[in-house]
């Protein structure tokens, strides 16, 4: 089903058309537990397929490591220690697009929106002397629709090749409990190959020549 999933996502991108990659790193926060957050780093691969100057669609292909330090405090000197964690991974595999509001300068802000489907998995690793003290952590493996609007600036001039991006993401993913909160902060990369799409030599108008008479 996964390979399946994959291909449908790829198969829009085989064409002639300019094709960009891009990938990223990115600092992760979501609300967790007792008033804590899970938080951790990302990575992401997309495909974007030009259209036009101006829209590209999108294939993105991540993970996202994020913890919980779990944290005891002692009720006679108010002491903390750390014994344990809560961890949670995120595997999204979506299909989005990207509007560029400036296409032909060096800089491009520009906004975006993904959807498809996010694979979590919640795994804890606890020191067995405070097993009984640990809060009912989440556990198990689930499979979930979400969809993750950003905004950003690209910086890329429009003959080259190579050019890096900053974005900020926001994505909801629906779990049986309600959505999950969670806000990236994305830095990148990006090559272009292909074709190039909506190019035109500069026009350069040259007015008549003026007639004129020499004098004898």
């Amino acid at each position: 089903m996964k390979k399946l999933l994959l291909i449908f996502l790829i198969l829009p991108f085989l064409s002639s058309a300019q094709i960009q990659i891009s990938t990223n790193f990115s600092y992760v926060v979501e609300k967790g537990f007792n008033e804590t957050n899970f938080a951790g780093s990302g990575f992401e691969l997309s495909l974007r397929k030009h259209l036009s100057d101006k829209f590209r669609t999108t294939a993105t292909l991540g993970v996202y490591d994020m913890r919980i330090a779990l944290i005891a405090v002692s009720n006679y000197d108010y002491t903390s220690k750390t014994y344990g964690h809560s961890y949670k991974t995120v595997v999204p595999l979506t299909i989005g697009g990207e509007y560029y509001l400036l296409s032909k300068r060096l800089i491009k802000p520009f906004v975006g929106l993904e959807t498809g489907v996010f694979y979590t998995k919640y795994d804890s690793q606890i020191n067995e002397n405070y097993r009984n003290y640990a809060p009912n952590l989440p556990k198990g493996e689930y499979l979930n629709w979400g969809f993750s609007p950003s905004i950003g600036v690209h910086f890329q001039e429009y003959a080259d090749r190579l050019g890096i991006f900053f974005k900020v993401k926001y994505t909801g993913i629906t779990y049986t409990e309600g959505y999950n909160n969670l806000i990236s902060l994305n830095a990148g990369i990006t090559f272009k190959f292909g074709k190039k799409i909506g190019w035109r030599p500069p026009v350069i108008e040259v007015p008549e020549t003026t007639p004129y008479y020499e004098k004898k």
